[in-house]
């Protein structure tokens, strides 16, 4: 069959995601189904970055969709639909809104697709695909076939791996929770080893929820990784700070740069998002041990929490500042469909009606307690102003510092990427 998988669009231009602008972010989970795909013919488009090829004949397309892109995929569902070719809708929205996802699909697959994919497109091959498709167990990572890289826009400059699925978490605004793939699970170092090893970049980007549930295996992941000297970032949690033999052997492994969810300056609002892990007042602490050892960080922050009213703008933009941060996303409290919060603002009457395209963490789609979904906006519009002024001013110093020009005058292009970014604002109310 011919078959053609892809990424609906999602980038936004100046939103929160200003480092990516340059960077494309590889849809892996794609190069997997191609890499489970032997004997069929796969093309894979990331339409952030590549047009639709609407004029090429198809047996089979696959769209992933999360509920902020579920819109574009449904429209590209229904136009592939009028064409007379099947389509199969994957990803987080089908697991969270399977029903809705069926009247624009032939077919669906709810959570992951190791073991059922070759299932799939043996059926759809014979004209007996199935509606719904649902693995009867997790995947083992070491079943995971290393992605079909070479179908996928690569980015010479940086890639992307994964090593772990999953979280042991439960924030009452993740999904994670509620999808069929939130139990932590890692792929043996050896493996994460050698597909590193054939990666043309030398600075990859871990795409893990959260990589260090198992710290034991996190240290023996970066001992088995050094010897690549690849320089590579990740997603952390706070309570990795505490642990200073992985510190060690991270930067020794050749982590620069992690994303660390503080969430919230509230703690209330930590208590009520349920982040058991974060404590505010340790803030300065976590990020001056990944500093101690060689590690930029940027901090996530979260606004909207019942708890808060316009003051939370101006405690967070000092909190922040104090903090000796490189940089931080600022989102907007999202109720996606599954999470306890969405449960909750649904069961008061306080979601808005809104497109699918404002649930990316940019915009106001319910009625805050506090303020109201304007006054959320411009917080969040003009903290991201002043941090943008104050991260700028700070950049030479960090960059020109001892302890990470050197890295920068080894991997120049990452040098260009930052600036880029730095100078780039976020616009999150738009005309």
């Amino acid at each position: 069959m011919r078959i053609l998988l892809i990424k609906p669009r999602w980038l936004v231009k100046d939103g929160v995601y200003r480092f990516l602008t340059h960077i494309s972010f590889e849809p892996l989970h794609l190069g997997i189904l191609a890499a489970l795909s032997d004997g069929h013919e796969v093309t894979i488009v990331d339409n952030d970055w590549d047009a639709i090829p609407y004029e090429r004949l198809f047996d089979l397309v696959g769209i992933t969709a999360t509920t902020f892109s579920s819109q574009r995929a449904f429209d590209l569902a229904d136009r592939f639909h009028s064409k007379g070719v099947k389509v199969v809708i994957g990803g987080v929205h089908a697991c969270l809104m399977p029903e809705e996802c069926l009247q624009h699909a032939d077919a669906i697959v709810i959570g992951e697709a190791e073991y059922v994919w070759p299932l799939l497109l043996k059926d759809a091959a014979t004209g007996t695909l199935k509606r719904i498709y649902q693995q009867d167990r997790p995947t083992v990572m070491d079943d995971v076939p290393v992605p079909r890289r070479d179908l996928l826009r690569q980015n010479r400059l940086v890639g992307m791996i994964q090593a772990t699925r999953g979280c042991n978490h439960s924030c009452k605004f993740c999904y994670l929770p509620h999808v069929p793939w939130h139990q932590h699970r890692r792929r043996s170092p050896e493996k994460v080893y050698e597909e590193l090893k054939g990666m043309k970049q030398d600075i990859v980007f871990f795409v893990d929820d959260n990589l260090f549930v198992d710290e034991d295996y996190a240290l023996a992941l970066c001992e088995k990784i050094a010897p690549l000297k690849k320089a590579w970032s990740v997603q952390a949690p706070t309570t990795i700070t505490k642990n200073l033999p992985l510190l060690r052997a991270m930067q020794k492994s050749g982590c620069f740069f992690v994303q660390v969810g503080f969430q919230t300056v509230h703690a209330d609002s930590l208590e009520r998002a349920g982040v058991v892990q974060n404590r505010v007042e340790n803030y300065q602490e976590v990020v001056r041990r990944f500093h101690q050892h060689g590690i930029l960080v940027q901090g996530f922050f979260i606004f909207g929490f019942d708890n808060e009213d316009q003051r939370i703008f101006k405690t967070a933009e000092t909190c922040i500042k104090q903090m000796g941060l490189e940089d931080a996303l600022l989102y907007i409290l999202t109720p996606y469909p599954g999470t306890p919060i969405y449960h909750q603002l649904k069961r008061q009457g306080r979601l808005l009606a809104h497109d699918r395209e404002k649930l990316g963490w940019a915009n106001a789609v319910f009625q805050p307690a506090r303020m109201t979904s304007k006054e959320l906006e411009r917080g969040v519009q003009t903290t991201y102003e002043n941090l943008y002024h104050f991260f700028k001013r700070q950049a030479p110093l960090r960059i020109l510092s001892p302890k990470w020009l050197p890295f920068f005058l080894r991997h120049p292009r990452i040098l260009g990427v930052v600036v880029q970014a730095l100078n780039r604002r976020v616009r999150i109310i738009r005309d």
